[in-house]
């Protein structure tokens, strides 16, 4: 009896070793962009701490940051935008984080509700098995970081209909269990919980910058889809799951270069809002929120300045209609306080790096920085229109165009802390002019030489650097009188990196 006791005890241990191992090993390998990119949200809806949830495509993901919101409004937020994600995942989504919080509010962006196929590992006649492995791909992002739970099987059986594909989603460890010759620290550190997590609560900023306009064709005004789409009947499911449950919910179609087919979606949504009561803001009709010359990273992704503007716009919203609480500065909420400051601090270190010129630029239009421009003559920048309407963005005039059509030095001061501008073009000298760092003086010389120095010391000439004479442009941004300048940027253009970049 005794014998059999121990037996039964050593095979239990056994098993439950065994189980241990199989469980580590399968946190080890899995793959951590879901657990990174979601983390976040369940740390922070155990504490009851998200008001409004953001739901929808990469759109989303780049094009709303919830940072901005609480910075600007006190607004708690959390992006579950999914790349590649069509209305009926991001349906599941919601239903998924609704098993975890109840937010007060849902903004849900509509792109692609078009989409008319059930299963992402099917979809329609004209996809390719890449876009299908893509997608499928694309909806791990999504899935991995939430635990296996009845609601997750029964999104997999209205999102994938293979079975052999289903089983990966259920069981991660099948498409995952070959990355050991890739893991490193962060996956073993996936044990301890404690792996790396996305510091934007789920939102990702672009960092490029599409100056040059995609223009399609519009579509008739008040054009509409012909047909009733699956992505269309789940956009009502989650207007009904939220109203159901006492969710405000806002529709949006945020603003990228739109082609044709995503014009008459966004007239579609109308329909579906209006069937409902309740609000959408079609942002490819709304004039003022983005430039599309200046606020893209590409064809159909916001960059960090243009995620910024939407996201004011939003908050602007919120603030007007959703009666939502000011949580800054209130008990508990120190971390998102610490992820302003860090975001900030990153953003601040970006622009006095200013590693890319246009990048460079799109920043300066739209921050507290204090900042000279100095374009030489016949810079090949000056022929470009992108770097020129950027520059134009910063100026709010049209002197660039009169330099570059001479192909004459141009320089722009902006001074954020007194509100001054100053241009000169060509010959113009600007002397004796106030900035934050006291009188300043600008004397062009040569195409090699020119002077800019502080009224009170000739001796100082901040355009001019023997190490940089074969340089073009120059960045100098500043603070305060008697300071130097905080960073001295230098690039050499040429036209044709700029004509072939994008």
């Amino acid at each position: 009896m005794k014998k059999k006791l121990g037996l039964f005890l050593k095979t239990i241990l056994f098993l439950v070793l065994l189980g241990s191992a199989l469980m580590a090993a399968m946190l080890v390998t899995e793959r951590k962009s879901s657990y990174i990119k979601n983390r976040a949200f369940f740390d922070e809806a155990k504490k009851d701490h998200l008001d409004v949830l953001l739901l929808g495509s990469s759109h989303v993901i780049d094009g709303i940051n919830p940072l901005v919101l609480y910075d600007d409004y006190g607004i708690t937020s959390y992006n579950l935008g999914g790349h590649g994600s069509v209305m009926q995942e991001t349906y599941w989504t919601l239903i998924r984080a609704l098993d975890y919080v109840k937010p007060d509010y849902v903004i849900v962006d509509c792109y692609m509700m078009e989409k008319n196929y059930q299963y992402l590992d099917v979809m329609d006649e004209g996809a390719s098995q890449d876009m299908i492995n893509a997608s499928v791909k694309q909806l791990h992002l999504n899935m991995d970081a939430f635990p296996l739970s009845r609601l997750k099987i029964a999104a997999l059986d209205e999102l994938i209909q293979s079975r052999e594909i289903k089983n990966q989603f259920l069981c991660d460890f099948i498409v995952y269990h070959d990355r050991w010759s890739e893991i490193d620290r962060n996956d073993f550190a996936r044990l301890t919980d404690s792996g790396d997590t996305n510091k934007l609560m789920g939102a990702e900023m672009q960092y490029g910058v599409k100056t040059d306009v995609d223009v399609y064709e519009p579509c008739q005004e008040g054009e509409v889809l012909p047909e009733h789409t699956v992505g269309e009947e789940y956009l009502m499911k989650i207007i009904d799951e939220c109203q159901r449950d006492g969710i405000g919910i806002l529709l949006v179609y945020l603003p990228f270069s739109a082609e044709t087919k995503d014009q008459i979606t966004a007239n579609t949504v109308q329909l579906v809002a209006d069937k409902y009561g309740v609000p959408y803001i079609n942002m490819l009709k709304t004039e003022g929120v983005i430039d599309e010359a200046a606020d893209l990273n590409d064809h159909g992704h916001l960059n960090v300045q243009g995620a910024y503007k939407v996201t004011e716009y939003l908050g602007q919203y919120l603030n007007e209609n959703a009666d939502l609480p000011d949580h800054r500065g209130e008990e508990g909420y120190d971390n998102w306080d610490k992820l302003v400051k860090r975001s900030k601090k990153d953003l601040n270190n970006m622009i006095l790096d200013g590693s890319e010129l246009r990048l460079e630029l799109s920043l300066l239009s739209n921050t507290g920085y204090n900042s000279i421009i100095y374009i030489n003559t016949e810079s090949p920048a000056l022929e470009d229109e992108g770097i020129r309407h950027l520059i134009a963005n910063i100026s709010g005039t049209s002197r660039i165009y009169e330099a570059a059509e001479n192909k004459e030095a141009y320089i722009l001061v902006n001074d954020v802390g007194l509100g001054k501008k100053y241009e000169a073009v060509g010959g113009e000298v600007l002397e004796g002019f106030d900035t934050s760092m006291g009188s300043m003086t600008y004397i062009p010389v040569e195409k090699k030489f020119r002077l800019l120095y502080p009224t009170a010391d000739e001796s100082i000439n901040y355009l001019y650097d023997d190490e940089h004479t074969d340089k073009d442009i120059q960045i100098l941004i500043y603070e305060n009188k008697g300071d130097a300048p905080a960073a001295h940027l230098y690039y050499e253009s040429q036209l044709r990196e700029y004509q072939d970049q994008y």
